[in-house]
């Protein structure tokens, strides 16, 4: 019997609550591989997971994120912590193949001694390291560092044998920035079709109780503008019954909460916590408008926000910040886009929708169809291919 092909993912987030890296280590548990992952633990969780080929290795490190020094501390101790315990686990599982997801970057760095050993090293790019370093850490003090850690960037790119992104303007940026093209892919983020199916859960009839309802999901960080949708909202015009019910949870929590408290929407807007991944499309279909209110920086003009596949995907109308990537990928025919970190403007763009729901129901649909093109079984298939070839070429050698 042929012993399995092992991967390593390594990943600074929580999983299973990390959606990219779940499809991808699903995609590959299809293919035949084992998947080992190295994450971050929540105070709840166990040290160590198996669900059969599935292995889950949880490191003492969670996600404080208080200043510049916190975030640095914290990568720092991950990657150490990753760096002694893969080269542990590589002597007793003999990975094939190791993936690095960012941010940060640096993080490959922990895998250089397998990749010394002509283990291949996939470098996954959720985000862009030197922007987002950018706009987190943006006092006057801190610039001096910026060519550093776009130096660092190069650097990690520099030690990948193939290095996977998210879509295409942030290949370009990564191509600019000295990258050769042909090693570096796109492997979209996408809602996965085995959940975000909507002949599973009937779509409610817009505003069908006379209640608009409104969803947001996301990790509560201040660039996703949650705080500013809810001054937004409390700036519908009188009479429209509304509710927004938010999922997750994160470091603008109380920024939030103080937005609630501010405008007086505590009995409209309902913060319920961190749901599983597998009850959000019912969640989704029960809703009349998803939100994206990211903020206009230039981190997110590098940004797809993975909710915004998983409301297309479900049909779900949606009220988006006018951000160059989202743009990238759908028309006007498919959301309604709105200046981001505009209250007023979010509030005219949610009564406009309400004022049409004809239409609005059908820009739902037509995100479906546009959606239809960044589908996960095409990613999957790239993505599987990318980690076959590289691990037949080390065969080869």
């Amino acid at each position: 019997m042929t012993e399995a092909r092992r991967v390593a993912f390594v990943v600074h987030a929580i999983f299973p609550g990390d959606p990219r890296v779940r499809r991808q280590s699903d995609a590959l548990i299809d293919a035949g591989y084992e998947v080992d992952v190295i994450c971050l633990r929540q105070a709840d969780e166990t040290v160590e997971e198996r669900d059969g080929p599935l292995r889950i290795v949880r490191l003492p490190v969670n996600r404080r994120f208080v200043g510049f020094t916190g975030h640095m501390a914290e990568y720092v101790a991950f990657t150490a912590m990753v760096a002694w315990r893969l080269a542990g686990e590589h002597r007793r599982r003999h990975y094939d193949l190791i993936q690095v997801a960012t941010v940060p970057d640096f993080l490959s760095f922990a895998a250089i001694p397998q990749r010394l050993g002509r283990i291949p090293l996939v470098l996954d790019l959720h985000e862009d390291m030197p922007e987002f370093f950018r706009d987190r850490f943006s006092a006057p003090l801190l610039r001096p560092l910026r060519p550093m850690v776009t130096a660092a960037a190069k650097a990690s790119a520099a030690v990948a044998d193939q290095i996977i992104t998210v879509h295409e303007p942030l290949r370009q940026l990564s191509i600019a920035r000295g990258v050769a093209p042909d090693k570096i892919a796109v492997v979209m983020n996408s809602a996965d079709g085995r959940l975000f199916d909507p002949a599973r859960h009937e779509r409610r009839a817009f505003m069908a109780d006379g209640e608009l309802r409104l969803i947001h999901h996301s990790n509560f960080q201040r660039i996703y503008g949650l705080d500013v949708a809810i001054d937004g909202l409390s700036r519908l015009r009188p009479g429209l019954r509304w509710r927004l019910d938010v999922y997750g949870d994160g470091p603008w929590r109380s920024k939030i909460e103080a937005a609630v408290a501010r405008t007086a929407t505590g009995d409209r807007v309902h913060l319920h916590g961190r749901v599983p991944m597998d009850d959000l499309p019912r969640l989704l279909a029960a809703a009349d408008i998803g939100l994206v209110p990211s903020l206009p920086e230039p981190y997110l003009e590098y940004s797809l926000s993975t909710k915004l596949l998983e409301y297309a995907a479900m049909c779900v109308p949606t009220l988006a910040s006018d951000l160059a990537t989202f743009r990238h990928h759908f028309t006007d025919a498919a959301l309604r886009f709105v200046p981001g970190g505009d209250p007023d403007a979010l509030a005219r763009g949610v009564e406009g929708l309400v004022d049409d729901p004809e239409h609005t129901a059908a820009m739902g649909i037509e995100a479906r169809r546009q959606a239809s093109a960044y589908d996960w079984e095409v990613q999957k298939e790239r993505y599987v291919g990318i980690v076959d070839r590289l691990i037949e070429h080390r065969a080869a050698r």
